[in-house]
């Protein structure tokens, strides 16, 4: 072998441990999440969101969902659905405080704070966590469980989906077609 093939190889083999080395440093650095809810939807029987005084509360009968306060609007299945595949998904990436004065510097704290809760079919709490998007942090919100004192950053950002307005969890009723009554019609065929 030449010399310049045995350099060529041991450049070859010194980039390959390189990047081996690489590889393994950066798997190192992942964030591991955690899910702020690991029940199933079929568990979930009654949502609460709130903030300042402003409350709306979403109730399951059998498979369907209603507002306890509002029967002029229909809830808008995709929105629940929301709440299943992005809100009660998103998950605790970092711890950013255990100090609770600087919950109000996060958003966390109870007056400025968006909130959810989930209860179960006996109406016990299976969770309450407070949302803040406090910051230039677009990509993601800070979330506290309450209770606790610990405030961790999420992977996504779902304060959006913690709105309030009913408009935007409900919509009015389709308006019944009107009945086509068949004498009517045979009168108009014979006119």
């Amino acid at each position: 072998m030449t010399d310049s093939i045995k350099y060529s190889l041991a450049a070859l083999g010194l980039i390959i441990l390189l990047f081996l080395y690489n590889s393994s440093s950066q798997r190192s650095l992942e964030m591991d999440g955690q899910a702020i809810f690991n029940g199933s939807e079929e568990e979930v029987f009654r949502i609460k969101l709130s903030e300042d005084e402003k409350e709306i509360e979403l109730i399951k009968t059998d498979t369907t969902w209603s507002f306890s306060n509002n029967d002029s609007l229909v809830v808008k299945e995709n929105q629940v659905d929301k709440i299943f595949d992005r809100l009660l998904k998103v998950e605790k990436e970092i711890l950013i405080t255990s100090k609770e004065e600087k919950w109000e510097k996060f958003g966390v704290d109870d007056s400025l704070a968006r909130h959810i809760t989930v209860y179960d079919e006996n109406d016990n709490e299976m969770l309450h966590y407070l949302f803040g998007n406090s910051g230039q942090d677009w990509q993601h919100n800070y979330i506290r469980k309450h209770g606790s004192s610990d405030v961790y950053r999420t992977n996504d950002n779902v304060f959006f989906l913690l709105n309030t307005n009913s408009t935007y969890w409900g919509e009015k009723p389709p308006e019944p077609k009107p009945i086509v009554n068949s004498d009517s019609t045979a009168n108009i065929d014979a006119q």
